[in-house]
């Protein structure tokens, strides 16, 4: 057996490393001694640590090298690479966007720093009262468009016609991107007796009035929208009545680049009564 010292060098892992990938339950170690804690690992082991290794090199997670460590069925190992090299080839296009665009600003000697603000029509409008299929989330912002995907899913599951492009109303005081309570709605064709479940549920929206604004682009800095709405909101007597919403008219979906893409924001807001 090997001492967790030369197990590190030999796999080439720091020992507080392996004493995490321990607690994890990823790699534990064959034997403990009681009186002195010391650690001790079988020659065995040492192919596991390396395709530890080889898998966090393939910008897989911990749990999904755990759950790969597990598993003795080769198809679903073979899925889930498949399923990692899509991701990655995802990330590898965001990443050429984002060089383009770098490239184009400095082509244009664009500000880089403060960047360009761009500006805003503001419109008023009444939203009619709709049915939806809702669904309450407390998840990362960046899992969103599965979410949209299941959405879509479950309303074909049960026969839901949908009449329009889905939004999420955003529920958090403060924005968290890696834990945001947020509402998923579609519009639909509200019919009689259509069953709800635990996860999702169809219910309507009242008639609101609103303002709102298209934001063309990427989501990166839709924040601008936001900010636009906010101030003719401020500065024309009104306050908010519930929660911004964005609609998401045209993207990812479309297999279109980040600048195609078309999000209407939309604040529901009210008079400020006068003193």
């Amino acid at each position: 057996m090997y001492t967790i010292s030369r197990f590190s060098k030999l796999c080439k892992m720091s020992p507080r490393m392996l004493r995490h990938y321990d607690k994890e339950e990823l790699l534990k170690p064959v034997h403990v001694d009681e009186t002195n804690g010391y650690r001790y690992y079988e020659k065995s082991q040492l192919e596991t640590a390396l395709l530890i290794n080889k898998l966090k090199e393939y910008r897989f997670s911990l749990p999904e090298i755990k759950t790969i460590l597990q598993t003795s069925d080769k198809k679903f190992y073979i899925e889930f690479i498949h399923s990692k090299i899509n991701e990655l080839s995802n990330e590898m296009n965001r990443y050429r966007q984002i060089i383009a665009e770098m490239q184009g600003m400095i082509e244009k000697k664009e500000d880089i720093i403060r960047g360009k603000r761009r500006s805003y029509d503001i419109l008023l409008g009444m939203r009619n009262e709709v049915s939806i299929i809702s669904q309450s989330l407390q998840i990362p912002i960046a899992d969103m468009d599965k979410y949209i995907d299941s959405i879509y899913a479950k309303a074909e599951e049960n026969h839901i016609q949908l009449l329009g492009a889905p939004s999420v109303l955003f529920l958090d005081e403060e924005f968290n991107p890696d834990n945001s309570h947020i509402e998923l709605v579609i519009p639909i064709i509200h019919e009689n007796g259509c069953d709800t479940s635990s996860e999702w549920q169809i219910k309507q929206l009242p008639e609101q009035f609103v303002a709102t604004t298209l934001h063309f682009g990427s989501y990166d800095d839709i924040g601008y929208g936001h900010m636009a709405l906010e101030e003719w909101t401020d500065s024309n007597g009104y306050c908010l009545d519930g929660p911004s919403y964005e609609t998401y008219l045209k993207g990812p979906e479309c297999d279109c680049p980040a600048r195609e893409y078309v999000t209407q924001i939309c604040f529901p807001i009210m008079k400020i009564a006068r003193q």
